[in-house]
């Protein structure tokens, strides 16, 4: 049985399916990957509450997919930032389109660029803004249009981190769609473990839904641990219709 559409936490779930994902469209694309945090943060933000229930959201997090496969059954599938990337990077490779990975700091930016285009030969370009929180000046604003506008874009990878990536794909969204590019995805440390300058979980600890608590291990530092008590939070929406 296929679902469009699947509710868990009372949210709205319609990226449920790398097809769907990939399917050509007329309009742009804004694909949220939601994890544990997203879903507490949601029902502290209604702005980002909209956002995740008005554009194609997927299951990231292993543990709110568990749970909500366990509530009520579905064929959605589990779809990280970090695992689509390489869905489009197939794409782009059969079909020479285009990826633009924006964000993150610039050396794990650039190594990112360079292993995209000399492991899978695809057409990728990139650009670390500077650091500023959300919304940013003016200055940032223009710098960030202008490398955008400097090669045809197809797909676009933002990793700004949880929350700013979002807010400013839904805030550009006519201007992005303007441009020509069929996909924007918020995919947060993607390009760190793209570049591979950070370590990601092994497969069996991503399947046991412990990749934050790995992070931890890693890179111990307190907005990690805090993230980690954090994500425990969203289990008192789990029954939210």
């Amino acid at each position: 049985m296929s679902f469009d559409v699947v509710k868990f936490c009372g949210l709205s779930f319609k990226g449920v399916t790398r097809s769907i994902l990939l399917r050509e469209s007329e309009y742009l694309k804004l694909i949220i990957t939601v994890n544990a945090e997203f879903i507490v943060e949601a029902y502290k933000d209604k702005k980002f509450m909209a956002i995740i229930n008005d554009n194609y959201s997927t299951f990231d997090g292993q543990v709110p997919y568990f749970f909500s496969k366990l509530l009520s059954p579905h064929d959605a599938e589990k779809i990280s930032g970090s695992d689509f990337i390489y869905d489009v990077i197939d794409r782009c490779k059969a079909t020479g389109q285009t990826i633009f990975l924006l964000g993150d700091n610039r050396v794990n930016n650039r190594a990112a660029v360079e292993y995209v285009k000399e492991k899978f030969g695809v057409n990728c370009v990139g650009f670390s803004p500077t650091f500023e929180p959300y919304p940013f000046s003016k200055q940032n604003d223009m710098q960030i249009r202008s490398e955008l506008e400097k090669v045809n874009i197809d797909y676009l990878f933002v990793g700004f981190g949880a929350k700013k990536q979002e807010f400013w794909m839904s805030d550009n969204y006519d201007y992005l769609q303007s441009l020509g590019i069929r996909a924007a995805v918020g995919c947060g440390g993607t390009f760190g473990f793209l570049s591979q300058n950070i370590k990601r979980a092994p497969v069996i600890i991503q399947r046991m839904g412990l990749e934050g608590f790995f992070r931890f291990v890693k890179e111990p530092k307190l907005f990690r641990f805090r993230r980690l008590i954090k994500s425990f939070v969203f289990f008192k929406y789990i029954f939210k219709k």
